[in-house]
């Protein structure tokens, strides 16, 4: 007996040491820049009652926030998801959308805060994370601390406290009083002087005034840091830490650090820390943009187009048979100083391009940020989205004619992934005399273009997905493509400095410029870089602090919420 207890009692020794070292691993971070507290390694560390401080701060650019290596953020990174590239909203200029975003975990389209103007919120139907976190917990305590008005009279429903406060400095002082409360769930501080410093003296750590806001602001976070582990239950709470900027703003950056992208937008970069004492290190980069497709490009703005002059463009009919179009685009900016564009033609082949649709034919176009491709034939027609298209970088677009037991369907690809398809059968035959059109096509009812286009491809044939996808980001087609045996017309619309548009396929079916005279373009851009709708999968944005926060906190998220944010896990 006496045997049995002996190695029962080491063995409780060996867990008990096993657990201390397992605490004491997780022990860094921010805590190994405090003083010492009353701790309590025990094993309700890891299983103690969630709570949140949600640092929100205003016009840090996430690249100027990294190269400042402050030393209270950096204590946080060997605990924290974290990026130095995370994203807010690209198409307003004030924070109010981000802040919403940050607060709501879902977009303007939902929540219909544009800017600081609140007027048309729909905060009714996407309500707050306050309000979603009382919901469940009524007992929950949650603050709200702020230096601006229309945050605090717009963002703070359903928090016990929120309080307007003059600057930074009150704003931690309040942050740091409010641990005291033991019931405490959530706190949070909104911190203004480095967007402030940025208006005033620009928005980059060139700046000193700037670099200064910054280094003022992590002391200040460092206190908060400090004040938080020094809560007496604080070893037996399960804390995370979210601090976030909520816009970044404008710096001219250097033409050789623009890669065209999202990600150089300075306005929109931000950076993103969810520390606790329970996860690893997960560092979020830069995604991969794809390929540099480089070259001299033709440029189709206003009403420059090119056609097929020496070759039978009856090739170029879709008829009622399979086929497939394929191209590359980069759009360039629009009349409104903006790469939203509104029914322009890329490529066709039809009389003319008008309101109402006359005549038989078919064309690739533009509509807001995404493309549309349009058919109609005796029975009828109408349009097959695409989907967005990144902002001044390369594109890949196809559209692939398929029939299935004896119906036919248009179906669309942007960089070799599937977006829509449609049942077509009723349309006809959409055959007709016109010549095939790169770039502008006469009509009315629709604007300019403003584009390069590239990489045309024409197939008499329905490529599968499998190849559509392998094929997409490529620059060319040789022999060795497993359908050129049907390939119709291939024009590279690249290393040229003429009026003739060659093409490389085997009819040889020439294009001729017109419409102005040709300009050849040098570019180097990336190709077939991903979305900006596709970029919430890939960095964390705005929307997904919300998200975090509420998954954190064990509030049981509803598919009617329609929530925007995804969860980041750190492995």
């Amino acid at each position: 007996m006496i045997t049995r207890f002996k190695k029962y009692h080491n063995w409780c020794l060996a867990l008990t040491f096993s657990l201390i070292g397992i605490l004491s691993a997780c022990n860094k971070g921010f805590d190994k820049m405090i003083p010492d507290s009353n701790h309590l390694d025990t094993a309700t560390v890891a299983y103690g009652s969630p709570k949140v401080l949600y640092i929100i701060v205003d016009g840090a650019r996430g690249q100027s926030v990294r190269d400042a290596r402050t030393p209270f953020i950096s204590s946080l990174l060997p605990k924290s998801i974290y990026s130095w590239v995370s994203l807010s909203d690209e198409t307003v200029s004030q924070p109010g959308t981000a802040w919403t975003d940050m607060l709501t975990g879902v977009r303007k389209a939902k929540h219909n805060v544009d800017g600081n103007n609140f007027s048309a919120n729909n905060l009714a139907t996407f309500p707050l994370i306050f309000e979603r976190i009382k919901q469940t917990y009524p007992k929950s305590v949650l603050k709200v601390f702020t230096t601006s008005a229309i945050f605090k009279d717009n963002l703070t429903k359903g928090a016990d406290v929120s309080e307007l406060l003059t600057n930074d400095q009150a704003v931690k002082e309040k942050v740091i009083s409010s641990f005291s409360d033991e019931a405490l769930t959530m706190v949070t501080g909104h911190f203004t002087g480095i967007d402030a410093a940025g208006a005033k003296n620009g928005y980059d750590l060139s700046v000193p005034a700037y670099k200064d806001a910054i280094v003022k602001f992590d002391n200040d976070l460092g206190e908060v840091l400090q004040a938080l582990a020094k809560r007496p239950n604080y070893a037996k709470e399960n804390w995370m830490v979210v601090v976030a900027s909520s816009r970044g703003g404008h710096y001219d950056i250097p033409a050789e650090s623009n890669d065209n992208t999202v990600f150089s937008n300075p306005d929109v970069n931000t950076f993103t820390i969810l520390y606790s004492n329970r996860y690893k290190t997960r560092f979020i980069g830069k995604p991969y943009l794809g390929n540099k497709y480089q070259g001299d490009f033709i440029r189709f703005n206003d009403h420059r187009k090119a056609q097929v002059t020496a070759g039978d463009n009856s090739v170029y009919n879709l008829g009622t048979a399979e086929f497939t179009v394929e191209l590359k685009v980069k759009k360039n900016k629009g009349p409104n100083n903006n790469y939203k564009f509104y029914y322009p033609s890329i490529l066709g082949k039809r009389a003319e391009w008008t309101s109402g649709w006359p005549g038989n034919g078919w064309v690739i176009f533009l509509e807001d940020n995404y493309w549309m491709f349009n058919a109609k034939g005796p029975g009828g027609g109408d349009q097959v989205k695409g989907t967005e298209l990144a902002d001044a970088t390369w594109n890949s677009v196809a559209v692939v004619g398929v029939i299935r037991e004896n119906k036919r369907y248009v179906r669309t690809f942007t960089n070799g992934g599937f977006n829509n398809e449609r049942d077509i059968s009723g349309w006809g035959n959409m055959d007709n005399s016109a010549l095939l059109t790169l770039g502008y096509l006469a009509g009315t009812g629709h604007g300019e273009p403003d584009v390069y286009v590239s990489d045309v491809r024409i197939w008499k044939a329905a490529l599968p997905d499998s190849v559509i996808n392998r094929f997409a980001c490529d620059t060319y087609v040789d022999p060795g493509h497993p359908y050129y045996q049907y390939l119709a017309g291939y024009w590279p619309v690249v290393g040229n400095n003429s009026n003739t548009i060659l093409d490389e396929g085997p009819l040889g079916s020439h294009m001729t410029f017109s419409g102005g005279d040709a300009s050849w373009d040098k570019l180097s851009e990336y190709l077939c870089a991903p979305s900006q709708e596709n970029l919430g999968t890939l960095v964390p944005r705005s929307v997904d602090m919300a998200t975090q926060i509420i998954s954190w906190l064990k509030v049981p998220r509803q598919e009617n919420w329609q929530l925007d944010g995804r969860v980041w896990l750190d492995q």
